[in-house]
């Protein structure tokens, strides 16, 4: 494709200023809109490292979010929101802060109620009222429609917990009756007989939605409220109680303590639809959880307790849809794997379809996997996903002769895209000596394992890597040159891989590699996620989007396009592998180099997975990669054609089968009329 160069000269200019974010008072804050922040518990214990911050315009309320709230709602969808009451209905959550955090860390946006204090006692407590969960709410909802905010669409006002301590579970009681609450977590709390926070035993009949009331045993002054209270909802109620923990379970210590464990659950079941996390609570299985901990439920239907129907095993009809083996040397069927150490420390098993145990690595090149993609982490808090935690599972991956995509983060945790803390006060001559001498070092190791074929040069670049440096095109691009040549240096061979949170928007695609090529940037592929929590497609209008984007890529910079993340609703096996199915097929059409299933291994904490909870065998998405299409009985018709105006038109799968009617996804037309055939694609 020929390109207008005087074009490419104006966009880059363009593109130059939007990559550039100045950063308030030498990084002290995320952005702008902050005035003060902090960071405790190493960020929380989730997958997105949480901040505490003051929100300008919002000064007698702290908050506690995701640093990079778009990189967490690109994989989430818009996030829940929890809006925190304090105990002794108080003006400050400080007290609470390690608790929130690592909510927030899990993927939500917490408010607290009282203005931000870099220490407790900071200021006076100025006291609350029940009234400050609607300010803290229409703050929200005014930020969600922002288009400068850092939660403009990252947010859903519709998605949103209540939760209090003692006093502050009766002010979040108090708020029960609004429409956009969908759940409350009332801790050491309940109204028994007494009126507080703004609430009475009366408020209870307003309720309209599920809650949990959890307790520390008899010793909580508040246990018995909260028995009456259990006793007496006629909504969907939980009671978790601890019986040794008392009225203030431990709030202080890390992640909250041991109620931090149990909240989650909750939330990510009743905010984020986890069903298997109905198990906890409804059988219950409290595997894993203290032993101190018992919980009852009432009011639950007869749906909420079949929470393990969508992992059992059912029967389907199939169809193969295209010829894997004949793929193997050109299409990369990946996944990237990167939790699995997590994961067997935890002495967890993974079994093939035949329910033999297998390393897996291995069950995974049984379901048509040729290449792993792999995480690395400059300095982590702990040794996981640094470059000895990855070289472990190269040499797996060695193993099973699989290839390798090596995603180099230049950051200390995933999703950050800021400077290491030990780069943090490096110039720029420094910091690119420090990003070659880093380069080499891990390309090095993983190049030992004879697999290693693609590295990635940062993880999800759409706005620069290595902040606040490298949000500036030029100092953006001297990265990418300085790591591509220390990769090259290593082993010319190897490819390097630009990757994109992007894949939708078509100009703002092209406008970026248009501007990074005019500047200089040396890559040999590019990436893109392709997370349908966060689009707001529907999944097969995502796909139609996305392959036509990669056909645009592929030819107009004439580089390899592959999809390194995705993945689809791990309860919902059929339609996922319908869905990837559709998806492998539509790639291949469109030239793409291939696709990694991001963390397909993850079944906790995480319903995008393509594992098993219950049997710990693949899904019937995985058979995707197998080119096994799934049916449900009676829906997948062979044989089939049907007579229109004289004429007789076919359907076919694009595996050649034929069937009755256009089914969703890809179809292949076969029409005859007067003695011509007509064949044609369609997408459904």
């Amino acid at each position: 494709m020929r390109v207008n160069l005087k074009h490419l000269r104006l966009v880059a200019l363009m593109l130059m200023t939007a990559f550039t974010l100045t950063a308030a008072a030498a990084d002290e804050t995320i952005n702008n809109q902050v005035s003060r922040q902090k960071e405790i518990d190493n960020g929380g214990s989730g997958r997105y490292k949480a901040i505490v911050v003051s929100e300008k315009t919002l000064p007698n309320f702290t908050v506690y979010r995701p640093r990079n709230i778009k990189y967490a709602a690109r994989r989430e969808g818009p996030l829940p929101i929890l809006i925190w009451c304090n105990g002794a209905c108080s003006g400050s959550s400080t007290s609470y802060e390690r608790l929130l955090n690592h909510l927030a860390s899990h993927g939500y946006v917490v408010v607290g109620i009282g203005a931000f204090e870099m220490t407790d006692s900071e200021r006076d407590d100025g006291g609350s009222d029940e009234k400050m969960v609607v300010e803290a709410y229409n703050w929200l909802v005014k930020q969600e429609k922002l288009t400068t905010s850092d939660y403009f669409h990252a947010i859903n006002v519709k998605n949103v917990a209540l939760a209090g301590h003692s006093c502050g579970g009766a002010q979040a009681i108090a708020n029960c009756s609004k429409s956009w609450v969908k759940t409350l977590l009332i801790m050491n709390a309940g109204m028994g007989g007494m009126s507080m926070g703004g609430a009475s035993p009366n408020t209870l009949n307003s309720l309209h939605c599920p809650l949990i009331y959890m307790t520390g045993g008899t010793g909580d002054v508040a246990y018995e409220n909260a028995k009456t209270d259990y006793g007496k909802v006629k909504k969907p109620v939980a009671w978790a109680d601890l019986s040794d923990a008392g009225h203030n379970p431990g709030y202080w210590e890390q992640y909250g303590g041991r109620f931090g464990t149990i909240a989650i659950k909750w939330m990510d079941w009743q905010l984020k639809g986890y069903k298997q996390n109905a198990r906890i609570f409804l059988k219950p299985d409290l595997t894993g959880f203290d032993s101190h901990w018992t919980v009852k439920t009432r009011n639950f239907t007869a749906a909420d307790k079949d929470y393990d129907a969508p992992f059992k095993d059912v029967e389907t009809e199939t169809d193969t849809v295209f010829d894997r083996a004949a793929l193997d040397s050109t299409f990369v069927f990946g996944a990237d794997v990167s939790s699995t150490t997590q994961i067997t420390r935890q002495s967890k098993k993974f079994y093939n379809r035949a329910g033999q145990q297998k390393a897996l690595m291995a069950a995974l090149k049984e379901q048509g996997a040729n290449s792993v993609r792999l995480r690395v982490l400059v300095s982590p808090s702990n040794s996981d996903f640094n470059a000895t935690y990855a070289k472990n599972l190269g040499n797996q991956a060695k193993t099973q002769g699989l290839s390798i995509m090596l995603d180099m983060h230049y950051c200390d945790w995933w999703g950050d895209n800021v400077k290491p803390k030990a780069w943090k006060n490096y110039n720029t001559e420094k910091l690119l000596g420090t990003v070659k001498s880093h380069t080499t070092t891990v390309v090095k190791s993983l190049n030992g394992t004879g697999h290693l074929r693609w590295v990635q040069i940062g993880n999800e670049v759409d706005s620069g890597l290595l902040w606040e440096d490298g949000r500036e095109t030029a100092t953006f691009v001297s990265i990418i040159n300085t790591a591509y040549e220390a990769v090259k240096a290593v082993n010319p061979e190897l490819q390097t891989v630009l990757h994109v949170a992007e894949c939708e928007n078509t100009k703002w695609l092209t406008d970026y590699f248009d501007t990074l090529q005019v500047a200089g940037a040396q890559w040999d592929a590019i990436g893109l996620s392709m997370h349908v929590k966060g689009s707001t497609l529907k999944p097969e209008a995502l796909t139609a989007k996305v392959c036509e984007n990669v056909k645009v890529l592929r030819e107009r910079y004439g580089k390899p396009v592959f999809i390194v993340e995705t993945g689809y609703y791990n309860d919902r096996q059929i339609e996922g592998n319908q869905w990837l199915c559709d998806l492998l097929m539509q790639l291949m059409d469109a030239g793409a180099a291939g696709l990694y299933y991001w963390e397909p291994e993850i079944t906790d904490d995480y319903d995008m997975g393509a594992w098993n909870p219950l049997t710990r065998k693949p899904s019937l998405s995985m058979d995707a990669f197998l080119g096994v299409k799934h049916y449900e009985p009676g829906t997948a018709v062979r044989g089939l054609s049907m007579t229109v105006g004289g004429g007789q038109t076919e359907y076919y799968t694009p595996g050649g089968m034929r069937i009755a009617h256009p089914q969703r996804g890809l179809n292949i037309v076969r029409q005859r009329q007067d003695g011509n055939v007509r064949t044609y694609k369609i997408f459904r």
